[in-house]
């Protein structure tokens, strides 16, 4: 779990780098180097935006109750307290305004920096609340993950039996079955209920979503939940097979970011397009999860000094890179590099320097939990 988290997240920073050289780059990105860009970026973030988030979500709901029942309920919401709503405070208050205003910035804006803050960021002289470009950038997710920790905990509190594990079962295809339904059914119907998937909207200062996503997050982590309860991944418990679900997300992978790239121009009707960009979705979501899951159960299920130091730096490099990796993509938009090749420069600046302000956070006592994933 520490190793596919640690997977996660440094894919989440090539990722975001990778958004800096898509075609047809949503207009508001923080950094665009409109001169070198490549349809091949436009499809892996198609690809990729699918499943990091949803697993993030599912090892924190594993991992939820699990902590709750050994440490009861006033150790487990004071080291959450600690840990996850005081850095997403921070974090929207102190370092969403600057890395918000790289907008602007990198695309040679005369706004200041203040005038940024009390007319597009903080506030809106028109409205009275918050600007247009608000945004906890990648704070939303402790901030949404606050809510559903909540959201766990009462239910535990209405259903005691929650916290108390089953004997080890292999689930059945009704779950799978109902996974991908309720996968489909969210992608098609927001899909027509919003008119963009990429919507993110906020509620006043305090809260952050994709409206697209957001259930597609609380369905993962009572996922997590319910790994935990039937005991998968232990002796005797369920493993997703890697060989049973990685053909799958191979076929899926390949055919979901070409059908939303050209399925339009194939099919007469918008609803025929979205009826077939959600099954690909679904698949592609389901078959990611418990693939991924399989994968790193059968090919990753150890450490050693690079994996354990990785894994215990993985959250605090979640928690910077987007502060790091958008002034190194600024200040590599001069260099003449095609697409690609920049792409990877970047993604080895971006990383080692999230790597290197990561261990300086870890000293910090909200973050130095993480110490305890390295290997002594």
């Amino acid at each position: 779990m520490d190793n596919l988290k640690m997977f996660t997240v440094n894919l989440m920073i090539v990722f975001h780098l990778a958004m800096c050289y898509m075609a047809y780059a949503p207009e508001w990105w923080y950094v665009v180097d409109t001169e070198h860009s490549s349809i091949f970026f436009t499809e892996f973030i198609l690809w990729a935006d699918i499943f990091i988030m949803p697993i993030m979500f599912f090892v924190a709901g594993y991992f939820s109750v699990m902590t709750l029942k050994k440490h009861g309920d006033g150790k487990w919401w004071s080291g959450k307290l600690k840990r996850i709503v005081l850095p997403w405070v921070i974090g929207a208050a102190l370092f969403a305004a600057p890395t918000t205003y790289m907008i602007l910035f990198s695309r040679n804006s005369p706004m200041d920096y203040g005038t940024f803050c009390n007319t597009l960021f903080f506030f809106n002289p028109e409205t009275g609340g918050s600007g247009v470009l608000f945004s906890h950038v990648q704070y939303w997710y402790l901030g949404v993950l606050t809510v559903l920790y909540l959201l766990v905990f009462l239910f535990t509190k209405l259903d005691k039996n929650i916290l108390e594990q089953v004997t080890p079962s292999l689930p059945g295809n009704s779950l799978i079955a109902g996974l991908f339904i309720m996968f489909f059914c969210n992608t098609f119907a927001m899909n027509i209920f919003t008119g963009n998937d990429d919507l993110w909207i906020h509620f006043g200062y305090f809260l952050v979503i994709q409206p697209c996503r957001i259930l597609l997050y609380v369905i993962a982590i009572f996922l997590g939940v319910y790994a935990w309860k039937h005991q998968w991944f232990v002796d005797g418990g369920y493993t997703p097979s890697w060989i049973k679900w990685t053909p799958m997300l191979i076929v899926v992978s390949f055919a979901y970011p070409l059908w939303t790239v050209y399925g339009s121009f194939i099919v007469p009707s918008p609803h025929q397009f979205l009826l077939v960009k959600s099954l690909l979705q679904a698949a592609l979501l389901l078959s990611a999860v418990f693939g991924l899951l399989g994968v790193f159960k059968r090919f990753f299920d150890g450490t050693n000094r690079f994996w354990g130091e990785m894994a215990a730096n993985s959250y605090t490099m979640y928690y910077c890179h987007m502060q790091v990796i958008f002034p190194v993509a600024y200040f590599l938009l001069p260099i003449e590099l095609t697409a690609v090749p920049k792409w990877i420069l970047a993604s080895a600046i971006g990383l080692v320097l999230s790597y290197a302000v990561s261990r300086v956070l870890i000293l910090l006592p909200c973050f130095s939990g993480s110490n305890k994933a390295k290997v002594s």
